[in-house]
């Protein structure tokens, strides 16, 4: 049984228009004020003892923290963390600092975890640490100066994608690779085995020995179906002395219905599949249909169901012609994006679930991180995640 898979396109073409302001007028105001406004207001003297908290109880702490996103390599929410300067600039909360009122300083209101935003992302600050930066900004923020250190713009940038971003490895065409060459020539019976045979070669190693019909039966039977085989299979198999006994055992375990409950568990557990709604509070918590979806990627396996086809029907089965029969079944395929969790009935984490398994699923990336933040890695800007989410509401 022949096994169809080809490549598909990428399903969503995001295409925004950026905006432009003119601020000719607003840069002449703050030109003049810059010009009234001396260095010492924005990086005032610090004395020995001053200087020497800062290096040993708040730059590691920014540094270990916050510089990683909000540095010179990335400014999530238009924010700096690496300056005096920027913190007093802040960015699209307003300024960070208030130099001398903690409580009224928004970096010590986040690393409080008092209000909506929570930083640091990885968990709240220790105790001493959070005491150390409010002490700091205390005492007048104070930031000692570094020779020759430049503060660049901290304000947005038009994304660009990378060099290595434009390599992702999922958005890559499928390529057919050269052939290695191996010195066993008769021991490659496929292609496939002449890769395994020169990863062995290089290491000096040589092929195991073939295994006996009963372990071999054993294995593929176990890959294909998950199960072992019966004894009249093995002693059918073991008695096969024709030259495709072990492409018929292949052949006939693809047949089988197990074929396809093996494998469909793989791309259910990438479809976060479950017959449970999660933590929904006042309402039923089961998802009563939801095996339909489970044995729909069950049939579509069986039936050898082209990996486009695969593909569109679970993202757009409503939009799809039906069978001349009449046959509905393929809407059952929408339990991809439906089986998800419900958020408390929150939309709007309800649809970020949906984009998310759909780019992870389908693209091999991910692209949640951009619903606050053009993307650190992956090649995705909140534009995008926004065009998107526009697509799924």
């Amino acid at each position: 049984m022949q096994r169809r898979c080809r490549s598909v396109q990428r399903f969503f073409s995001v295409r925004t228009a950026a905006c432009g302001l003119t601020l000719g007028l607003v840069v002449a105001v703050l030109a003049s004020q810059r010009s009234a406004i001396s260095d010492d207001a924005v990086n005032p003297p610090v004395s020995a003892e001053a200087a020497a908290y800062f290096e040993s109880k708040v730059r590691p702490v920014l540094i270990d923290n916050c510089i990683g996103c909000h540095g010179a390599d990335a400014q999530l929410g238009g924010l700096r963390l690496d300056s005096r300067a920027a913190l007093l600039k802040g960015g699209d909360s307003g300024p960070a600092l208030v130099p001398g009122d903690p409580d009224k300083s928004l970096l010590i209101q986040v690393i409080h975890h008092l209000g909506k935003i929570k930083m640091p992302q990885g968990g709240k600050l220790k105790d001493p640490e959070i005491t150390a930066l409010a002490d700091w900004v205390r005492g007048g923020a104070l930031w000692p100066a570094v020779k020759g250190e430049v503060i660049p713009d901290s304000g947005a940038k038009e994304y660009a994608l990378t060099p290595a971003q434009q390599k992702f490895w999922s958005l890559q065409p499928v390529k057919m690779p050269a052939l290695p060459t191996v010195k066993n020539t008769a021991w490659a019976k496929s292609p496939l085995d002449r890769f395994v045979l020169a990863k062995l070669e290089a290491k000096g190693l040589k092929p195991a020995p073939p295994a006996t019909k009963r372990s071999l039966i054993r294995r593929v039977t176990f890959d294909l179906i998950g199960l072992p085989p019966t004894p009249d299979e093995v002693n059918a198999f073991v008695n096969d002395k024709s030259p495709q006994a072990f492409a018929k055992v292949v052949d006939r375990l693809l047949s089988s219905p197990r074929y396809g409950e093996r494998w469909a568990r793989h791309w259910l557990d990438v479809a976060r599949y479950a017959d449970t709604k999660g933590y929904v509070f006042n309402e039923d918590r089961s998802y009563p249909h939801a095996y339909t979806y489970r044995d729909w990627v069950i049939d579509s396996l069986n039936k050898d169901l082209p990996y486009d086809q695969f593909v569109q029907m679970q993202i757009a089965a409503d939009r799809l012609p039906l069978p001349k029969n009449g046959d509905k079944k393929q809407l059952a395929a929408l339990g991809f994006l439906r089986v998800g969790r419900r958020f408390l009935n929150n939309s709007h984490d309800i649809i970020d679930d949906r984009i998310d398994v759909t780019m992870r699923g389908f693209q091999g990336f991910t692209v949640a991180c951009a619903r606050c933040h053009d993307h650190k890695f992956d090649p995705i800007p909140t534009k995008d995640y926004y065009s998107l989410y526009g697509i799924f509401a």
